[in-house]
């Protein structure tokens, strides 16, 4: 029985477990699921991405327009990061039971791209600089106050390299810099006997996705990934949750696609005969082999969701450990300072806040291409937190700290998210 099977087993029996154990007394939601109280802010961005930047903006959302639950949010924003992106989130076609959601964003970034592997040497690196664009549209199906949901969703885009840096900011010439499009389909669902969607202090969330298979040219893999994530919150002391969360994903290589190390290289590589005999070709014949060593990995594996960034590992850069099988744990310790409904209505904002809060985590991570390579080695990351609840969202800035260092990072959302705009697919 392989790994996944496992972990599917061990998640469907904790969620029977705790279904059995709710079935005399069901978790209660401590409030409506769709909400209704209008608010609206414009607001300063100031974010971060480890690996990826910073970057400043400004940001506008209006949240239940109208006495529906539909809210509109977008931003702009420039610096190691450009952006720009709006949102239409919880359009209702069927009132309380079939929900839309759109959103474009549009970006340039300088990305850091690490070799594949957890001991994969942290300063063994290049930055390629994207620029693209994507439309998200999303529908959900769901039932009993958002407890069971099912989504179909396409991300429809198009990107392309600008150029590639080395770790001493040297570009590589003959690096391909065409557009590339594409449409890319996910499916999954949530099962979310929490008491609130959006701040749960108690009860189970479960969440499945899929991307379905996708490819490019006749060189690349189809494959699909699985992404499980499994999410408990106990209730401490009055106000206070601790959370725990166990996240699998694994990637399903269903079309072979090349193999052959010259033809990777002819169509994948840097190029590097143009430079003379002599470090500079030393130089970009090793970058070059650790770049087709990847694409051939991905050609045997595929890749599954990675560690690192925002949600998962946070003391890392964004994606930093991949490969064809990625696992991640953790546990964290929510101090809700405040438990309120507190109104605020200022020339800039209007809402409620719903809570202040402080935490401490722990979480560690593990990737490998096969199952028996996956709990040889694995990172850790620890820190503090601190969090404002509003009615809408959640403003989360996070210091993490591991074996490469420390990581700060200013962002919407609870961590161990599936869906992040910095990983949307």
């Amino acid at each position: 029985m392989n790994l996944e099977v496992r972990l599917f087993l061990c998640c469907a029996m904790l969620l029977m477990t705790v279904g059995s154990a709710c079935s005399a007394e069901v978790v209660e939601r401590r409030r409506d699921q769709f909400g209704r109280d209008f608010g609206y802010y414009l607001y300063p961005i100031v974010g971060e991405i480890p690996g990826m930047g910073r970057a400043t903006g400004v940001g506008a959302s209006v949240l239940n327009m109208g006495g529906s639950d539909t809210d509109f949010t977008g931003y702009y924003v420039r610096g190691d990061i450009k952006a720009t992106g709006a949102a239409l989130l919880d359009y209702h076609v069927l009132p309380k039971r079939l929900i839309f959601d759109m959103g474009y964003n549009d970006y340039r970034v300088a990305t850091t791209a690490y070799n594949r592997g957890i001991d994969s040497n942290p300063a063994d690196l290049i930055r390629p600089k994207v620029e693209g664009s994507y439309l998200l549209g999303q529908m959900t199906l769901t039932f009993d106050e958002r407890r069971y949901e099912a989504y179909a969703r396409i991300l429809s885009g198009k990107n392309h390299l600008i150029e590639v840096l080395d770790q001493n900011n040297q570009a590589f010439a003959g690096v391909d810099t065409s557009w590339k499009t594409g449409n890319f389909y996910s499916i999954g669902g949530s099962l979310d006997l929490t008491d609130d969607r959006l701040d749960p202090r108690d009860g189970v969330r479960f969440e499945f996705s899929s991307r379905l298979p996708h490819r490019r040219n006749a060189d690349e893999s189809e494959y699909f990934v699985n992404d499980y994530n499994l999410t408990g919150y106990a209730p401490m002391r009055k106000w206070d949750t601790l959370v725990f969360n166990l996240f699998y994903s694994r990637a399903h290589v269903t079309h072979q696609g090349t193999t052959d190390y010259a033809t990777l290289q002819q169509h994948y590589g840097l190029n590097c005969t143009q430079y003379p005999v002599g470090p500079n070709r030393d130089a970009c014949l090793s970058a070059e082999s650790k770049l087709l060593a990847n694409k051939l990995a991905d050609n045997l594996y595929g890749t599954a969701s990675p560690l690192g960034g925002t949600q998962r590992l946070r003391s890392y850069d964004n994606g930093r450990f991949y490969a064809g099988q990625s696992l991640s744990y953790g546990v964290e310790y929510r101090w809700n300072l405040t438990d309120e409904r507190t109104p605020f209505n200022i020339l800039v904002a209007k809402g409620i806040r719903t809570g202040i809060q402080l935490a401490a985590f722990w979480e560690r991570g593990m990737v490998a291409d096969q199952s028996s390579q996956l709990f040889k080695n694995g990172r850790e990351s620890y820190g503090v937190g601190a969090r404002i609840v509003l009615s809408g969202v959640i403003i989360r800035f996070d210091l993490a700290r591991g074996r490469e260092g420390s990581q700060s990072q200013l962002w919407i959302t609870y961590p161990w998210s599936m869906f992040s705009v910095d990983n949307p697919s």
